[in-house]
């Protein structure tokens, strides 16, 4: 798939979906609070229009300065864009003042983005267990995932390492995502380098988009061991990477040719969650994913189930597992709905 055609897909999604989330909700709630006409198609063109100038120059370089205030504004739009169609339905229901309905809209809206900031801001810690024979004595595995430094901050990376440490794991694994910003430094992830256990790294999606070569070189600096299409033994565990990439044959194109012993506990680490047949048939054991951020932002969730069959949580198949991670930060918007940050701790034990 080239990345021609991925922008091109992205932006025919992008342009009617900023019509929606930017410019419907100020028409609709204005009409209801008597503005008439006074808004009309042609405001609404130019609302979209200055959204997407505004996405588009934000996104593109260090410029996080203009990217906060617009992510954000995306969201809380998003937010109310989704209780505005809501309050269309109810008003064919209902017969509600115009006033009373944008009110409630207004009230609404106000209350659920605080709540998805006041969410996002919450790191949560999931504990599974694993039994194995392949195993002779228990082995504890973190696993963080879109972390999203850029979007979020240093200190939210220093909370990150601090739960890390205080759950004593054997090995921690980062699943992609750990940066999304050109902008991030060398300080913004030295807390990094104060986690008390072996840590392994994957390039995720937007380590890509940065630059392979800072992160690569910042990963080193930090400590972590970057798997880039290898493999490495650590006592009874063999941890596989392979990086992220935008067609869905990845996994299957690299993991025959990535050394692996039969006779030990495999962890396969890739982004997203797609190649898991492939593991299955190359005998991994469990296979670590992120990327879906579970929708981060309700009903972004039923979005994203149309993509990937397996959006969040554990999946077994026979003696092989595989985990989709929620994510351990969030992108854009500091918002999460419907979904939680985690950090995710596997108890690898003997059967």
């Amino acid at each position: 798939m080239s990345r021609l055609y991925i922008m091109l897909r992205f932006y025919i999604f992008l342009l009617p979906a900023c019509l929606f989330v930017f410019a419907y909700p100020v028409i609709r709630l204005s009409h209801w609070y008597g503005a008439g006409p006074g808004l009309n198609l042609y405001h609404a063109l130019l609302i979209w229009a200055f959204s997407v100038a505004a996405m588009l120059y934000s996104f593109h370089g260090p410029k996080m300065k203009i990217r906060y205030p617009v992510v954000h504004w995306m969201g809380i739009s998003f937010v109310f864009a989704v209780l505005t169609l809501l309050a269309e339905g109810l008003r064919l229901i209902l017969p509600l003042a115009d006033a009373l309905v944008a009110q409630g809209v207004l009230v609404a809206g106000a209350l659920v983005v605080l709540f998805s900031i006041l969410l996002a801001h919450h790191l949560s810690v999931k504990r599974l267990q694993i039994f194995s024979r392949k195993v002779s004595r228990s082995y504890r595995v973190a696993q963080i995932s879109d972390v999203h430094i850029g979007s979020r901050q240093g200190g939210f990376m220093r909370r990150i390492v601090a739960r890390l440490n205080a759950l004593d794991a054997d090995y921690v694994v980062v699943t992609g995502d750990l940066i999304d910003s050109s902008t991030v430094d060398y300080d913004a992830l030295e807390s990094i380098k104060h986690i008390n256990a072996p840590t392994f790294f994957v390039i995720g999606n937007h380590e890509r988009y940065v630059g392979l070569p800072k992160i690569i070189a910042l990963a080193e600096r930090l400590g972590m061991i970057t798997l880039r299409q290898e493999s490495a033994v650590r006592e009874q565990l063999v941890f596989l990477g392979i990086d992220d990439a935008d067609h869905k044959d990845q996994v299957a194109q690299h993991l025959p040719s990535i050394d692996k012993d039969p006779d030990k506990f495999s962890i396969l680490l890739y982004h997203r969650p797609l190649g898991w047949e492939s593991a299955i048939e190359h005998g991994i054991d469990l296979m670590l994913s992120g990327h879906t951020h579970n929708g981060q932002i309700f009903p972004f969730n039923l979005m994203v189930k149309q993509q990937y069959n397996r959006i969040t949580g554990l999946y077994r198949q026979g003696d092989s597992h595989l985990y989709v991670s929620a994510g351990s930060g969030t992108w854009g918007p500091c918002m999460r709905l419907g979904s939680l940050n985690e950090i995710t701790v596997f108890e690898i034990k003997p059967a």
